[in-house]
């Protein structure tokens, strides 16, 4: 049996029982109150009358293996339990570094077709948006329709029709297409217009005669794709489907800083005021890539699912792994260029500036080298990617980050709560695919000998390391990670296992951490780097000894522990080798326990 309150309880079609009462059928249309097994033609929205008490609406998702309930969503006004109080503080605090480094920032989400087609998953997915804006992101909503516009055309006796990747559109599909891609524009500005309840609204924000009922979020949309026909292409017309020229990225972000959401859909114009049928993913690819969003998401179902991704997929690994996907299914000719359009305009790796992952910007050199870009660079070839079966959604991921969108993130969109989990939450639930935030960084051979000299001599004589001799060295070289970029060394860290403190605790330290000012900013991603080897070697605390340098480590959740020489958080060992005269001060860091799925160093973000 299965009793509210319903939270993320996972069903069998036809094995279970529901109390409730529940009534079953769209909202529009409810029908008498059923209790019993699921049947298996069940709808996919449950209304429930009364589920411990409270009222509200139960979401199922039936795909054959199982159903995915989710009790008061969207409609229900009732509080947090007092029992997750804690919960939600410590939730709160984790993410208030997310909240902040998100603020301000510009963020592009494509949903396409089958994800928009269900009434369900979009409701969640509007909800999560209008938090996301209330938190001080810039939205650009991407809605696709190219699910729905195959519904209408079945259900009118007409059988959708593709060449490759690309719709053939003709003047009635065309017509279609306009009507579902206003269908859904209106059913997303409906779900962005409800406000909070009534009493969450006076309690907090109003008093009795100040409420409003204007709509929550302002939406705007508008013409503001460009776009031209594909044309005749091997003796096949395309009618009215249309290829993405660009954006207007200056009216779009007036709307931004107006506060606004902007919404585009799959309808583009041309110069002479022709409509056009676009794809989804161009329009997104275009949007973000035009206006430099911080981040381009796609929400996805089972065809990128099936894949199995990790957490983080560096640029290059994306690349090589789009390359060998084609290896034998395209001409050398075209893989070259393919590879050229890939490679073209490339940023260096991206440096994080804090330990939280905050979005990194380009320089003005960049900057001027993508304004420089050619708008035809940032096609995205449909048709390569059909033949393959390859979800076009990571394709586009890796030509977004190409052309200077710093993150892409593909994200299950039946997840509830997905894209709050992957951006308040440190380790995320999707895919991020990047510019790789580890280049060079690598354990440290015997021929690094004389460049972590140089790097070291210069700290050792202004007194902020500890100075070692030639010898001395050589035998800590396995313990160093170091930064390597055209044969020279830039940065190193060393990592030393100290043993186990009288409590059982195993410790390590952190020394010699330093980067060469020119290379500033590489500091986060060695540290973390350092931090995930600690981790997979089952070090529980890390300590660092310093005279100089807190700031920094206190920024990354390094905690002053008083004089190094007399805290029992050291093993004895090592305090026996302090000398008091220095005072050094120690820092120490509690490690997490690790994951069960815990990678290599350098192959997972968000430590």
């Amino acid at each position: 049996m299965v009793t509210g309150p319903l939270n993320r309880t996972l069903l069998a079609r036809g094995s279970h029982h529901l109390t409730g009462p529940f009534r079953y059928g769209p909202h529009t249309r409810p029908v008498p109150p059923v209790k019993g097994t699921i049947p298996r033609d069940a709808p996919s929205v449950y209304e429930v009358d009364s589920v411990n008490g409270r009222n509200g609406v139960a979401t199922l998702t039936l795909d054959g293996n199982g159903s995915a309930i989710n009790g008061n969503s969207g409609y229900a006004s009732s509080g947090l339990s007092k029992q997750d109080f804690g919960k939600f503080v410590q939730f709160f605090r984790q993410a208030s570094p997310y909240v902040e480094g998100h603020r301000g920032k510009t963020f592009v989400i494509v949903v396409p077709g089958n994800v928009s087609a269900n009434r369900g998953l979009l409701q969640s997915i509007m909800a999560d948006i209008a938090l996301l804006h209330g938190l001080g992101v810039h939205l650009i909503l991407v809605v696709g329709a190219q699910q729905q516009i195959d519904d209408m055309l079945k259900e009118r006796g007409m059988i959708p029709k593709y060449v490759g990747g690309y719709r053939l559109t003709d003047r009635e599909a065309m017509r279609i297409a306009i009507e579902a891609a206003g269908q859904i524009r209106t059913t997303c500005e409906q779900f962005l217009s409800k406000g909070p309840a009534i009493p969450m609204f006076r309690r907090h924000t109003k008093g009795d005669r100040e409420v409003h009922f204007e709509p929550a979020l302002r939406v705007i949309s508008g013409n503001y794709i460009t776009a031209k026909r594909r044309g005749v292409l091997d003796g096949v017309d395309f009618g009215l489907t249309g290829e993405v020229r660009f954006v207007l990225k200056d009216d779009i972000r007036r709307q931004l800083d107006s506060g606004n959401i902007v919404l585009l859909s799959n309808i583009g114009f041309t110069a002479s005021g022709e409509v056009l049928n676009c794809n989804t993913y161009d329009v997104g690819l275009h949007a973000a890539a035009e206006l430099g969003a911080d981040k381009l998401f796609f929400l996805h179902l089972d065809e990128v699912a099936a894949l199995n991704l990790p957490q983080w997929l560096p640029l290059s690994e994306a690349q090589n792994m789009l390359m060998q996907k084609l290896q034998n299914s395209i001409s050398a000719q075209q893989m070259v260029a393919l590879r050229a359009t890939m490679d073209a305009a490339t940023p260096p790796p991206a440096e994080p500036v804090s330990a939280y992952g905050a979005a990194t910007s380009l320089s003005a050199a960049q900057l001027r080298t993508y304004q420089g870009m050619k708008r035809e660079e940032l096609v995205v070839d449909l048709d390569t990617w059909s033949a393959q079966g390859f979800p076009t959604a990571v394709s586009t991921c890796v030509v977004a980050c190409c052309k200077g969108v710093k993150r892409a993130h593909l994200l299950d969109a039946r997840i509830d709560g997905g894209l709050l989990l992957e951006l308040y939450s440190r380790d995320g639930v999707g895919t991020m695919i990047s510019a790789d935030f580890y280049e060079g960084i690598r354990k440290a051979l015997p021929n690094d000998l004389d460049g972590l000299a140089l790097l070291l001599e210069p700290l050792e004589k202004a007194g902020n390391l500890v100075k070692r001799s030639r010898e001395e060295l050589a035998d800590l070289i396995p313990s160093f990670t170091v930064i390597e970029r055209d044969n020279r060394i830039l940065g190193a860290a060393l990592l030393l296992d100290l043993g186990q403190t009288p409590d059982g605790v195993t410790v390590a330290e952190v020394g010699a951490f330093c980067v060469d000012p020119v290379y500033s900013g590489r500091g986060d991603s060695l540290l973390d780097y350092v931090e995930q080897d600690a981790r997979g070697r089952g070090i529980q605390r890390l300590v660092l000894l310093t005279t100089r340098t807190a700031d920094w480590f206190e920024q990354r959740d390094f905690r002053w522990q008083g004089a190094a020489y007399a805290s029992e958080l050291l093993p004895l060992a090592r305090r026996a080798r302090i000398n008091p005269a220095r005072n050094s001060q120690l820092y120490v860091k509690n490690m997490e326990a690790p994951a069960d799925d815990l990678t290599a160093p350098g192959k997972r973000i968000g430590f």
